[in-house]
């Protein structure tokens, strides 16, 4: 079969040595992710808070989500990965009242690999994979098993700044697809600070742009506190959010 040259290729070029970072990387804040893989034998949890405040014609909207990011490092180069989502939606439309939607909203299961190293102005480039499954509450549950692609690069452009981009594709399971995107600029302030600004939005039908930035703060080796805050109007839903969230990891190096 064509594919199994493939996957031998993939599974002989995980054991090939990659770039261990000696602090923890995360993909918090900001919509981004970045390439690297947490490493062989590194167990990462990335968690957050986000409060989000929108309107809609008469529609007044607050959601608040947690998100949880599992990730297992198998091999430098592979890990794999689990999201977990929780929401709690208020709707309020005078004068029909107020409706609420709470329960697990999301979740997905896959994983992420790590085809090239950031060499000068060579990115690193890696390829998230995660089925979008279908173990929601009632509120949110899709119609179907969907699935989603990012392709992400990162380039260290200096010690104190770097790039990232994400193409991503989204099959959400009710039959459509979404072709998204997101710029990142992060700024190293200093041994335990970071900042970032970005933008981010979709590709399908008329290309949008949000914004947001925040700050990150290293509180040891295997521990990182971020916050962010930013501007979304896709759709002509005009939102704003605060997110704060940790990030820690259990390593074995």
């Amino acid at each position: 079969m064509p594919w199994i040259p493939i996957v031998c290729l993939l599974l002989l070029t995980a054991y090939l040595p990659a770039q261990y970072s000696p602090t923890i990387v995360s993909g918090r804040p900001g919509q981004s992710i970045n390439a690297a893989t947490v490493g062989r034998g590194v167990y990462q949890v990335q968690t957050g808070l986000n409060l989000d405040w929108a309107r809609e014609g008469r529609e007044n909207l607050f959601d608040l989500s947690e998100v949880t990011d599992i990730r297992v490092g198998v091999f430098e180069r592979l890990e794999l990965s689990a999201l977990i989502i929780g929401e709690a939606d208020e709707s309020t439309v005078a004068p029909r009242g107020t409706r609420r939607d709470r329960g697990i909203s999301d979740t997905q299961l896959g994983g992420r690999y790590l085809f090239l190293e950031n060499d000068g102005w060579r990115p690193a480039i890696a390829v998230r994979a995660h089925a979008l499954l279908r173990a929601q509450d009632e509120d949110f549950r899709r119609e179907r098993v969907g699935a989603n692609l990012i392709l992400a690069a990162d380039w260290a452009v200096t010690d104190l700044l770097a790039f990232t981009a994400n193409l991503s594709r989204t099959w959400p399971g009710d039959g459509s697809r979404s072709d998204d995107y997101v710029a990142t600029l992060g700024f190293n302030l200093s041994d335990r600070w970071s900042s970032f600004v970005e933008v981010y939005g979709t590709m399908t039908g008329v290309a949008t742009a949000n914004y947001d930035g925040g700050f990150a703060y290293l509180v040891n080796d295997n521990l990182g506190l971020d916050l962010s805050v930013g501007w979304d109007g896709d759709y002509g839903v005009r939102s704003y959010f605060l997110d704060f969230g940790v990030s820690f990891r259990v390593d074995d190096h």
